[in-house]
């Protein structure tokens, strides 16, 4: 009898730990990366209250300095983890645990039109998932992703999901007062609008560089910005995705993406996540 009142106890401080945690940032806005280092300008400017360690992910949360002075609006920051179920079943995680009110998934991508260079800043307006599909006689035939929306009895095939037009306005206006980092003296430049598509495979190949924008006309191309899309549309939370140019996917002149990648990560980075810091002020 007294090991069950134990046990009892212990489960219901336990139960309080959650609500407490779930509550204390309830409606906050939740900034989510894919590698560790996209989000260490991040890191460096919040002021931790409050850590948890669930199911291999670090939720950080706390207070963001955005500029000169630290902002009341209390955020959470995580790091999704590479690749489209990594970032899937973090994207629930969170929502399941914390509710946030929006979500910003930030990091690189690699540039898929010809207009989209180094360092520069697409934030598309819709997501698909470039490698879901039927493979016949004819080759690979792109297919719509079958999932029940809010307020939808039914399922329904939904080949591009968006992202949040309130958010996606915002963004513009963010963009018309940031200063990028230069790239080889050339300045980003910022671009909304458009399609991104994500899959599972880091694209390293003109080819299918080509295919990507022919099939998709995409913008850009990542390996997490669909699945966190379509997480957060089946759940009803507003979601954007800020991304910026660490290389030109199949690479350009004589430098593979691969090399790209490693000489342009921070710079490409630092400005995704600059522009981060910038359309949190809009948000407040």
């Amino acid at each position: 009898m007294k090991r069950k009142l134990i046990l009892i106890t212990a489960l219901f401080f336990i139960c309080i730990f959650f609500i407490q945690s779930s509550a204390g940032t309830k409606g906050k806005i939740a900034l989510m990366y894919a590698f560790d280092n996209e989000g260490a300008l991040l890191r460096s400017r919040l002021i931790l209250q409050d850590s948890l360690f669930v199911k291999g992910r670090i939720f950080r949360i706390g207070k963001l300095s955005t500029g000169t002075k630290v902002d009341g609006k209390v955020v959470i920051i995580v790091n999704s983890g590479v690749g489209m179920t990594n970032a899937a079943m973090t994207t629930q995680l969170l929502i399941d645990r914390y509710n946030p009110e929006k979500i910003i998934f930030t990091g690189i991508c690699g540039g898929i039109d010809s207009s989209n260079h180094i360092g520069d800043i697409v934030i598309p307006e819709s997501w698909a998932t470039h490698d879901y599909g039927y493979y016949g006689k004819e080759g690979f035939l792109p297919d719509s992703v079958y999932v029940v929306l809010p307020g939808k009895e039914r399922e329904a095939g939904v080949l591009y999901f968006e992202v949040d037009k309130n958010l996606l306005e915002k963004a513009k206006s963010a963009g018309q007062s940031l200063k990028l980092k230069p790239v080889q003296e050339r300045i980003p430049q910022i671009k909304t609008g458009g399609k991104g598509v994500s899959g599972n495979s880091f694209i390293d190949q003109k080819e299918k560089r080509d295919y990507l924008k022919d099939k998709f006309d995409a913008e850009i191309v990542d390996m997490e910005s669909a699945a966190v899309v379509q997480v957060a549309n089946v759940n009803g939370v507003p979601v954007l995705v800020v991304r910026s140019c660490s290389d030109l996917a199949g690479g350009s002149g004589s430098a593979t993406a691969a090399v790209e990648i490693r000489d342009f990560f921070k710079v490409a980075t630092d400005n995704s996540a600059s522009f981060v810091l910038e359309l949190l002020k809009q948000l407040e």
